[in-house]
């Protein structure tokens, strides 16, 4: 029996101390000549992963479970109430063909996978679970791991394979901004704009005006509202699993049908964003190195394969077809991740045009994937 972290995971007021604080590091590394090489964002996925697996953070825990079931919901409309869709739309139009090539990757992926590693009889399955998981995310993998009746100890490793391989996936696209020769290859005018916009907010810095509380508490009451609309629709519907569906579709809808009202909050877009790099930290907690080595190398080795020729593809394709950096690096993020991972990214990297696409395209993976999933297990069975 493994030990207990320096902080229990029921210590819930020492673990959202903890949080809170790798969330101040993120930000204030943002500032710094590091930071803004590699990110916070990677930062705080590094530094997280890094104390759980020391066992001073634990690897889940009930707090974390209130983040993804409460925060995660509610900073999407917080980071939606200014979406401009006359902007969106024809600005991000080539980021549904960048999600299909990178899905198109990730079955390829799958394919070369099974015939190059010794997965034995699980390989079908294996194949699957990873091809509906990196086109979908991790919903996707449980769902199709209980169709294709999955042992519980393979889907253990599997779960304990994606969360090590995927993090670093993540990292890397967080990363990806910084890397000269691919901004060379492949242009980002999105990228450029949220540098110089972060530029003339350093200079100006110094003198910043108060955030209003009473935004901010509306934003919140606003979005509370939202979520618990959305749960009760998607609940009535029999689809509870897609509520975020209905939690994008509100605060796009409010955000267009009352813009000159939105654009007055002030703090609802920072508030948001803590909420996301909440959900960074509890992403690098749950990685866990010891039990990807001792039980899924095999495994992890089939989702870097994967994941490879997802990246491999979807970037090509991107170049070919002349997208932007940021819409492909979202795209993969969306289609690897889902919608979470990828608004989160979108909001830390303050590529705000690419916030409602990342969500939707997300949703569009959760729907997609578990039919592909099933039928390439089926064909490799």
């Amino acid at each position: 029996m493994k030990p207990e972290a320096l902080i229990s995971p029921h210590n819930d007021m020492a673990l959202w101390t903890a949080m809170f604080v790798l969330v101040a590091f993120a930000f204030w590394a943002e500032r710094t000549r590091l930071g803004k090489s590699v990110s916070g964002i990677m930062l705080a996925i590094a530094v997280s992963m890094t104390l759980s697996n020391l066992n001073i953070l634990p690897k889940s825990a009930p707090a974390y479970d209130v983040v993804w079931t409460y925060l995660i919901p509610l900073s999407i409309p917080l980071l939606l109430f200014k979406a401009d869709l006359r902007r969106i739309i024809p600005e991000t139009k080539g980021m549904l063909l960048a999600f299909l090539f990178g899905a198109l990757g990730t079955t390829v992926g799958a394919v070369i996978g099974v015939h190059v590693l010794p997965l034995g009889e699980s390989a079908p399955s294996l194949a699957g679970i990873f091809s509906a998981t990196y086109i979908g995310g991790s919903m996707n993998m449980a769902a199709v791991g209980a169709a294709l009746g999955v042992h519980k100890d393979l889907l253990t490793a599997s779960v304990a394979a994606d969360n090590f391989v995927g993090v670093l996936y993540l990292a890397l696209l967080a990363m990806m901004p910084m890397f000269t020769f691919l901004r060379r290859w492949i242009p980002s005018d999105i990228i450029e704009r949220a540098e110089k916009s972060a530029d003339a907010e350093a200079e100006h810095s110094v003198e910043h005006s108060a955030l209003n509380p009473f935004h901010i508490a509306l934003a919140l009451s606003l979005s509370f509202a939202i979520c618990t609309a959305s749960n009760a629709l998607s609940a009535y519907l029999g689809i509870g699993t897609y509520n975020i569906l209905f939690v994008t579709a509100f605060s796009v809808l409010i955000a267009n049908a009352i813009p000159q009202h939105m654009k007055k909050l002030e703090g609802d877009y920072e508030t948001g964003l803590i909420f996301m790099y909440l959900f960074f930290i509890i992403v690098g907690a749950g990685a866990d190195i010891a039990a990807m080595f001792e039980n899924a190398l095999i495994i992890a080795a089939f989702c870097a394969i994967i994941l490879f020729f997802h990246m491999v593809t979807i970037f090509g394709a991107g170049w070919f077809f002349k997208l932007d950096l940021a819409e492909i690096i979202i795209a993969s993020n969306a289609c690897s991740s889902g919608p979470a991972s990828a608004v989160a990214l979108a909001a830390g990297k303050s590529w705000k045009e690419l916030i409602t696409p990342a969500v939707m395209l997300g949703v569009f993976g959760y729907v997609i994937a578990n039919f592909i999933g099933i039928s390439l297990a089926g064909l490799l069975s």
